[in-house]
Order: structure tokens, then C-alpha cells, then sequence
């Protein structure tokens, strides 16, 4: 049934995307002190196995085909790629629901934010023209 609400491309982009989240969630918690005691060490423990769990979850829902480990194509492509969408979230107009920006900052801040896009956006390119099957 889900196969008819994602066409091959769909499934491709969003399942790397799930696995590449699950496996930086997996990095976190095995981060050096988070086995520590105490009820914020182990609040930070349950938010990230519901995390994990809630992308596994829209894995198993929409029955995305399960990969063992994602190509180094596709790894590189889709960090480059989530990162260009949230270096737009860094520009200095959007920094104001952080507190009064100050006004030189946009100019200081937004070319370098642009370039940094072009550069990842690049990076996506470069990634996608390695071997390793489809992107």
C-alpha cells in the first residue's frame, strides 16, 4: 500500500535521509559522558532512543526498502544536502528570534553563508558523480 504514496526516487531520498539520522542518533548516544548518571543524562538517553525510534517508525510505516549501511555517495550527498537547508536558518534576518541583530551583520555574515551553500551544494555534486549506484 505504501509503495503507491512514494515513487523510487522518493523512497531513495527520504529513506537515506531516515537512515542517515538513525545513524547519526546512534553516534550520539554512544557520546563519551552521556552514560553518566543522573536525571538529565538519562532524559537526554530517552529523547534519543524515542528519536531513533520515531524514524524507524516512518521507515516501517511507508516500507522503505531497509539498507544495511548507506554508500559513501549518497552519505556525502545527503549531509551536503541537509546542511545547505539549514545554513539558510543561519542568515542574520533570522537570527532577530535569537534577540536584536545588529545591523552591519547581514552584510558580514550572509555572503560567507552564501558561499558556504554554493560549497555544500557542490560537495552534493561532486558526491553524486562517485560510483555506488543511484543517488
Amino acid at each position: 500500500m505504501s509503495m503507491n504514496l512514494l515513487n523510487a526516487n522518493q523512497q531513495r531520498r527520504l529513506g537515506t535521509h531516515l537512515r542517515l539520522l538513525v545513524s547519526d542518533l546512534d553516534t550520539l548516544s554512544q557520546a563519551p559522558g552521556l552514560g553518566r548518571d543522573g536525571p538529565d543524562f538519562g532524559r537526554v538517553r530517552e529523547a534519543l532512543a524515542r528519536s531513533r525510534d520515531a524514524a524507524q517508525e516512518i521507515q516501517s510505516r511507508l516500507e522503505l526498502p531497509a539498507e544495511p549501511s548507506l554508500s559513501l555517495r549518497r552519505r556525502v550527498a545527503a549531509v551536503a544536502e541537509v546542511w545547505a537547508a539549514r545554513v539558510e536558518d543561519l542568515r542574520a534576518r533570522r537570527l532577530a528570534a535569537y534577540g536584536t541583530v545588529h545591523p552591519d551583520l547581514e552584510k558580514r555574515l550572509d555572503p560567507g553563508l552564501e558561499d558556504l551553500g554554493r560549497r555544500l551544494d557542490d560537495l552534493a555534486a561532486a558526491a553524486a558523480r562517485l560510483p555506488g549506484g543511484e543517488r
